[in-house]
């Protein structure tokens, strides 16, 4: 086990949990990157690009909470 400045003992969980959120942004990222390109080439509208844009932010929120829950939650 760790200790870190508040004398709080982790057993890694910040560390994995740090990761697994640096994880999720760069998937969040490409998501994006990847919505931005296809309204870029025509595929999406601007509407449809948008919808897919919410969507991805919503799992990602999502997603943050559920990790927050598992590692920081005791």
């Amino acid at each position: 086990m760790v200790s870190d400045d508040t004398g709080m003992q982790d057993d890694g969980r910040i560390a994995v949990y740090n990761q697994l959120v640096t994880e999720a942004g760069d998937r969040l990222d490409a998501a994006l990157a990847d919505i931005r390109a296809s309204q870029d080439s025509g595929k999406l509208s601007v509407r449809d690009a948008a919808d897919a844009r919410v969507a991805v932010l919503e799992e990602h929120l999502n997603r943050l909470r559920l990790l927050r829950d598992e590692y920081l939650d005791s």
